[in-house]
Formats: C-alpha cells, structure tokens, sequence
C-alpha cells in the first residue's frame, strides 16, 4: 500500500518537474525571442505556426484515441501493467481523450476567451 503512494508521489514530482523546466525553457525562448524583435514581428510567427501547430495538437489527440488500446495492449503483454490496471486504463481512454479535446479547445482554439468576449459584447 504505501508503495504505490510512494511511487505516485515520486512520479507526481517528476511530471510537475519536467512541466516547470518545459514552462521555463519557452519562457526563456519567448523573453530572448522579445528582446531580439518587435511585438508584431512575433505575433506574425506565431500567426503563421498557429495552423500547423493546431494540427500536431489534434494528430496527437487522435494518435491517443486511436492507438490507446493497442498502447496498452502492448505494456500489458511486455508485463509492464498487470491485465487487471490494463483493463482499468482501456476503460479509462474515453476518458483522456474527452479531457485532452476539452483542453485544445478551451486552451488552444481559445473558446472560452471567445465565449466570455461574446457575453461582454451584448
């Protein structure tokens, strides 16, 4: 029992880690990219990457949903899950992939923004 509270929390602590060194890299990137060139020239690369990146985002969600059970298959065959957890996550993958449209949508396409700029319009 409390090896697995041990071994969440360590695996907690590495995600939260590697989320605060990736923010701070693209900080990093985006304050020396600031300094360099002007406001518009950035927003100009931004506007341009912005329908690509949006693509990868969606391709990664759809590799998600679609390859999902065959992810798990694979660590439940290698013996890297047992078949009761792998059962557990194949019922867990609409879940994920409701949670990661969700995120693109309020995060990336920036509905929620939309939606409350709406509502302050009227």
């Amino acid at each position: 029992m409390f090896n697995n509270i041990r071994s969440r929390r360590k695996n907690f602590l590495l995600f939260t880690t590697m989320a605060v060194l990736l923010t701070a890299l693209v900080g990093y990137l985006l304050m020396h990219r600031l300094q360099t060139d002007s406001v518009q020239s950035v927003q100009q690369s931004i506007d341009t990457w912005r329908t690509t990146l949006t693509a990868m985002r969606w391709t990664v969600i759809a590799v998600i949903a679609f390859g999902w059970n065959h992810l798990i298959a694979w660590l439940a065959d290698a013996k890297i899950l047992s078949r009761a957890k792998a059962n557990l996550l194949t019922g867990l993958r609409r879940r994920a992939v409701t949670w990661l449209v969700l995120l693109e949508l309020v995060l990336g396409q920036g509905v929620l923004v939309n939606a409350i700029g709406l509502m302050v319009r009227v």
